[in-house]
């Protein structure tokens, strides 16, 4: 008898159960479906103030923005993120998407400007920032603002409905994926909280490119929902403590950013920013979730 070949044939049996076992306990650990509330032609208005304000101060020449350092214009109420050609910048790619999106559902387009139609390939025309401020006052642009302006409501469309599609496929282990859920559905119980985590997820992302870390730790909807069990006291609302939290992680990533980039510069602007999730309660304004 091979007893080599007999060792080899049952080592390779244990990793088959072994297998089939970490399949059978991951299906006993139902699958929780995530879904927001319905929203109402007037929440999704009111979402897409909000976010507005937050991004472009609610003012229409930030619709198209290039900031200071970065290799990438930004445009819309979400800044949603636009690559010129060549550039593979460590975020999530958003402005095609949302271009696409809003295209597909705006009656007749909403005046959407022909040159941005008709670009091939579908590449930001601009190189650099400062061929990029040159071009603002240009008629390109001119019209680029007015259709992002006149398509706000699509926009919140377009980021509530990526949200929950990316959390629906997200890829986690499936304790993992259970827990945080719960976690989620609690927060999109209230007015509050859904939009903390609608806008916090187009702010910082979902948490699941590898890309977006610094020194292994990310910074986006993941991340904050896994260190708000850590901060837990039992004196705070949920919004509060999932504010406390996106404020440690917003920390983390601008302590272990690159020096070069110097991220401390928008620290103070991004904790105002999660201070408004829980200022004013009656901010919650017409959403459906309360």
């Amino acid at each position: 008898m091979n007893y080599r070949l007999v060792k080899m044939a049952l080592l390779g049996l244990l990793v088959i159960v072994a297998l089939v076992l970490t399949v059978v306990r991951n299906r006993e650990i139902s699958r929780p479906e995530f879904e927001l509330p319905e929203l109402s032609d007037a929440d999704f208005d009111w979402i897409a103030a909000r976010i507005y304000q937050n991004e472009a101060a609610g003012q229409s020449r930030y619709l198209t923005w290039w900031g200071e350092g970065e290799d990438f214009p930004s445009f819309g109420i979400g800044h949603f993120i636009w690559f010129p050609a060549g550039v593979d910048a460590p975020f999530d790619e958003t402005f095609p998407d949302m271009v696409s999106f809003v295209q597909q559902r705006s009656p007749g387009n909403l005046s959407m400007p022909e040159w941005l139609r008709s670009l091939t390939p579908f590449d930001a025309p601009w190189a650099d920032k400062q061929q990029f401020d040159q071009a603002r006052t240009a008629t390109d642009m001119t019209e680029l603002q007015l259709w992002l302006d006149a398509t706000r409501q699509l926009q919140a469309r377009f980021i509530v409905a990526t949200f929950e599609q990316r959390w629906q496929n997200l890829v986690l282990p499936a304790e993992q994926y259970q827990r945080l859920t719960a976690l989620l559905q609690e927060m999109a119980g209230t007015a509050q909280g859904l939009f903390a985590v609608i806008d916090y997820y187009n702010f910082k992302g979902l948490g699941d490119n590898p890309r977006e870390r610094y020194q292994l730790q990310g910074w986006g909807l993941i991340q904050v929902l896994e260190t708000m069990p850590e901060l837990r006291t039992g004196e705070q609302s949920l919004v509060e403590l999932f504010s406390r939290a996106a404020a440690r992680r917003l920390g983390l990533r601008v302590k272990l950013s690159p020096p070069e980039r110097n991220e401390a510069r928008w620290l103070d602007g991004w904790l105002q920013r999660l201070d408004g999730y829980v200022a004013n309660k009656a901010q919650s304004g017409t959403l459906t979730a309360d």
